[in-house]
């Protein structure tokens, strides 16, 4: 074959491999699914892993282990700063453990900060988010990654960073971030292994050590007497009832599916000035309310921007007569 005949042949097949049949391009995953892989990935998996939590100034380092084993779902969290507290969930029972009774009446133990992400429902976060997956793989933990951005629609909710292990789409890292684009909290692994080698006694409490059962209250339901005349897009309330809590204090929760906003509202006798506290991502608000005669006492607490709890407290209002 001649010179100019081979490089016709190279041609065609040149042109056959760049074709849209003859060549397939690496697609990048779906971001509404890898968001429900995440979500399933806590419970499903078996793992054992080190973590760094940075929020504001503060910065903690945890670890937690996971197994699921003949039906039952096993987890320890303990403190590796300070007094190595810990915290052991068997299915629905939660165990603290401290070194010593006078330790556990002066420290509480927080939950796993993954809980945000169980039960994530990917359809509801579109309305308030454009969810966008980075078609380079990143690397966390030293485990491939993919990036996922949650962009927020308004100025109403926070961004939202999150990196999941390309192979099982466990949340290896999560970033949130404020309306310039500032870091307000994270979440990071520093080690993780999925066949990790736990035992029994990894979800028993020490003999030396004090341990408490906590025991989760389950409020009252009541009707609720309170609406809001207005949400930003995506939220709504978690349940269709308020919560009855202690000293005639009515909760109701609000939720994007990602951020939530817990709203508190109590009979008082004194009027409290409007108010508002911000603690890293978290912002409170107080404002006084009067229906009729009575005064009520709203607070909203939620890891949303000020804007918003400035906002919900201005279209928050009864029912009907009081």
């Amino acid at each position: 074959m001649t010179l100019s005949g081979l490089l016709r042949a190279g041609l065609v097949v040149l042109s056959v491999l760049l074709s849209p049949s003859g060549y397939s391009a690496p697609t990048t995953p779906n971001a509404a699914q890898l968001l429900e892989e995440m979500s399933q990935s806590f419970s499903k998996l078996d793992y054992d892993g080190v973590f760094i939590h940075s929020e504001n100034t503060r910065m903690n380092s945890m670890r937690v282990q996971h197994q699921q084993k003949k039906g039952k779902e096993y987890e320890s969290l303990v403190d590796l700063d300070g007094n190595k507290i810990q915290v052991i969930r068997i299915d629905n029972t939660v165990i603290c453990v401290y070194p010593n009774e006078s330790i556990a009446d002066k420290q509480v133990m927080s939950s796993t900060p993954f809980k945000r992400f169980i039960g994530l429902d990917s359809e509801r976060l579109t309305l308030g988010y454009d969810l966008v997956v980075s078609d380079k793989i990143g690397r966390i933990a030293g485990r491939d990654a993919y990036h996922l951005r949650l962009v927020p629609k308004d100025q109403y909710r926070y961004a939202h960073e999150v990196w999941l292990d390309k192979h099982n789409r466990f949340l290896l890292k999560h970033d949130m971030l404020d309306q310039n684009g500032g870091l307000l909290d994270r979440i990071q692994f520093t080690s993780v292994t999925f066949d990790p080698n736990l035992k029994a006694e990894d979800f028993i409490p020490n003999k030396s050590s004090y341990s408490k059962q906590m025991v989760e209250p389950k409020p009252r339901k009541i009707k609720s007497l309170w609406k809001f005349d207005w949400l930003p897009e995506g939220f709504s309330l978690v349940w269709p009832e308020a919560r009855s809590l202690n000293h005639g204090t009515s909760m109701l929760l609000l939720s994007d599916g990602m951020a939530t906003i817990s709203v508190f509202v109590e009979p008082v006798r004194k009027v409290k000035p409007t108010s508002y506290l911000l603690i890293g991502a978290t912002v409170a608000g107080e404002k006084t309310l009067k229906v009729d005669k009575q005064l009520y006492l709203v607070t909203m607490v939620g890891e949303v921007p000020k804007v918003t709890i400035e906002k919900l407290m201005s279209v928050f209002m009864p029912k009907a007569r009081l």
